[in-house]
């Protein structure tokens, strides 16, 4: 399944060029296209959006009855729903993997929005199914972007199933990075969307204790044959974000180095979100972030 898995996520459905570096506003102004999509199975496409500065990845997972978009994309100008509608006509949802504002891009444009049902999220209720999220929460003021209130169609609780007919997926709640981040379980596949909390470039830590508390529980669901995909690309944005159940791993064991003051991390910034951060190399292009401060002045963490 893994090796079929990787040669099918080589098949893109658009070709690019050399991207230019954009914010989600501005990503409409460059001169490629603002998506790109990787077949990786029949039934799971990675929308890519090269052209953003955070290289962005969201899922779409297509079922018999129903399709479901993991995130809904940075980029606010150009409709990622449209994108969708020419792999399926399937009645669409979305689920944010969190909710940041890099996440939430194209929320406005789905007609049926998915969220976990936490007592964090419940918080964002003001009435019916109306929900709005505050911006120290969504982070937006970095790409000059305002969520407006929005209808939750379906809460959906840490571990129940979401079913889109002939194919399920698991939504397991996996605090760490933020509060309310979660990824999705394909078990009949053997398959894991995972969001923020794992992929191949530098991980937020928003709370050790939890991130660590979460990776344990996902390596309890997760096997070494799990294909693993992740929010963020590295440093080739052409690259749908894979990763190893080694890499898991990996980043668990360097957070109880970090947790236990036996790992040794150097001070990194970055000009266009880190002001200053503690970053922790574990392997290949993966990081580490703690005592992250953006720039913007915010500190980062729960």
């Amino acid at each position: 399944m893994r090796k079929l898995i990787k040669a099918l996520s080589l098949m893109s459905i658009a070709v690019l060029s050399t991207p230019s570096v954009a914010h989600a506003d501005e990503a409409s102004k460059t001169d490629g296209p603002p998506f790109v999509v990787h077949r990786l199975t029949d039934f799971l496409y990675a929308i890519g959006e090269p052209s953003y500065y955070q290289k962005n990845y969201s899922y779409l997972i297509v079922g018999e009855r129903k399709a479901l978009m993991f995130d809904a994309g940075a980029n606010q100008k150009e409709n990622i729903t449209e994108v969708a509608k020419k792999i399926t006509d399937k009645p669409l949802s979305v689920l944010p993997s969190h909710l940041h504002f890099d996440h939430l891009g194209g929320l406005h444009n789905f007609q049926s929005v998915y969220l976990v049902d936490t007592p964090f999220t419940r918080k964002f209720k003001v009435k019916d199914d109306l929900y709005q999220v505050p911006e120290p929460v969504y982070l937006g003021n970095f790409d000059h972007m305002v969520v407006p209130p929005f209808k939750v169609t379906r809460l959906v609780k840490p571990q129940e199933i979401i079913d889109l007919g002939g194919l399920q997926v698991r939504l397991l709640s996996v605090p760490g990075h933020t509060q309310d981040e979660v990824a999705l379980y394909d078990e009949a596949h053997n398959i894991l969307l995972a969001g923020d909390h794992l992929y191949p470039s530098w991980l937020l830590a928003g709370n050790l204790k939890d991130y660590v508390s979460s990776l344990n529980a996902t390596l309890k669901v997760i096997n070494p044959q799990t294909a693993i995909y992740g929010a963020h690309a590295d440093e080739d944005p052409s690259k749908v974000p894979a990763m190893t159940y080694a890499d898991v791993v990996a980043i668990r064991d360097k957070m109880l180095q970090i947790q236990a003051g036996r790992a040794k991390g150097e001070s990194f910034s970055d000009p266009e979100l880190i002001k200053s951060s503690e970053l922790y190399k574990v392997h290949k292009d993966i990081s580490i972030l703690t005592n992250i401060r953006f720039t913007d002045g915010r500190g980062f963490g729960y």
